[in-house]
């Protein structure tokens, strides 16, 4: 649908975004919401009595739209009652998470939220995450990687932080639906989201309740894949656990924006680092497809007449994957960081 011929409630809506200047913000509004959709949702937050008066609409109706539009991403329930999308960051993540209205949306919607994540917004997000002294995102390894390794803290053990939550659901990545086109083979429904987080999810059809078994049994998938556990930096992790891939998710692809191994202070790294035996190493460079961060390198050993793997510690964000995909068990964690590196708060995600 070309933006000139929108009903130019949509731009007023993406204006209480913050994307007033934006091309393709109100395209997506429009699938979305249709026009009475829309003029529901511009009436809020008050209570769906007021707005069917206002808008000469049954309560019932009001109410269904205001539903679908929970389900769909684009409303919040509250305490204050339902309301928009505080931002583009919080639509992004909701309105790209439920299957369920992929037919209605059709794939157009899908690209362009591509269209706008990596032309529109990019460099916004990119100065967000790098801004401020303590990184917005943290890496948090995998936990074969770190077993038998002394201090390790609960909020860096994965088994620890599952276990610590009464509530478990798990999504599909909005990231990955959102990269139609990617190569990169990892699986879509690998997103985990804990506590209230969770049962909202829920709640809206989006993400399908999960045991701490099955949980694990997630986890324990991703290992198979060059993928990394992920999740605000803060010592307690409250909200969710991403499995990414940096071709499909935002904050780890802006780790790349220059070149494939730029790597910013928008996500920390984890406690440790890995560390490599070149006598056990069989140089199958396996390492070398697991890294997403360029660390795994092979050099020359004189005295073993032949390549074997290495560790650039300097790009090695610690994560745990070379460790784990391992055959030879040449690979090992080392606790390199004091508990201070990883903040009791992070800032708020949305």
């Amino acid at each position: 649908m070309s933006l000139n011929r929108l009903d130019p409630i949509y731009k007023e809506l993406a204006a209480k975004l913050g994307q007033e200047n934006s091309n393709t913000v109100p395209q997506i509004l429009a699938r979305l919401a249709n026009l009475e959709q829309a003029k529901i949702v511009r009436e809020l937050p008050a209570p769906s009595e007021e707005i069917a008066k206002r808008l000469n609409l049954d309560k019932t109706v009001v109410d269904g739209h205001i539903q679908e539009l929970v389900e769909k991403g684009l409303v919040f329930p509250t305490k204050k009652g339902p309301q928009m999308a505080r931002n583009i960051e919080q639509l992004h993540d909701a309105a790209l998470g439920n299957p369920k209205y992929d037919e209605q949306l059709g794939g157009e919607y899908f690209d362009l939220f591509a269209e706008f994540m990596d032309k529109e917004i990019l460099d916004d997000m990119v100065k967000t995450y790098v801004s401020g002294d303590v990184p917005k995102w943290r890496i948090i390894p995998r936990w074969k990687s770190i077993e038998n390794v002394p201090g390790v803290l609960p909020g860096e053990d994965i088994r620890e932080i599952l276990r610590s939550q009464e509530t478990l659901a798990l999504l599909h990545c909005p990231c990955k639906r959102e990269h139609r086109e990617r190569k990169c083979g990892v699986p879509v429904q690998v997103c985990i989201n804990v506590g209230r987080t969770a049962q909202y999810n829920v709640n809206r059809g989006a993400g399908k309740k999960i045991t701490l078994e099955e949980a694990l049994k997630v986890i324990e998938e991703t290992d198979k894949y060059p993928m990394v556990h992920f999740s605000l930096n803060q010592a307690e992790i409250n909200q969710l656990v991403c499995n990414c891939h940096w071709c499909c998710c935002a904050p780890l692809g802006h780790m790349f924006r220059q070149d494939k191994y730029k790597i910013t202070n928008g996500v920390a790294k984890s406690r440790f680092e890995a560390r490599v035996d070149p006598q056990e190493c069989q140089g199958c460079k396996t390492c070398l497809t697991k890294c997403q961060f360029g660390a795994a390198r092979m050099k020359y050993e004189p005295e073993i007449g032949a390549e074997r793997a290495t560790v650039d510690t300097e790009k090695c964000m610690g994560c745990g994957s070379c460790v784990v995909s391992c055959i030879s068990e040449a690979r090992s964690m080392k606790l390199v960081r004091p508990p201070e590196h990883i903040p009791q708060r992070a800032e708020r995600l949305y």
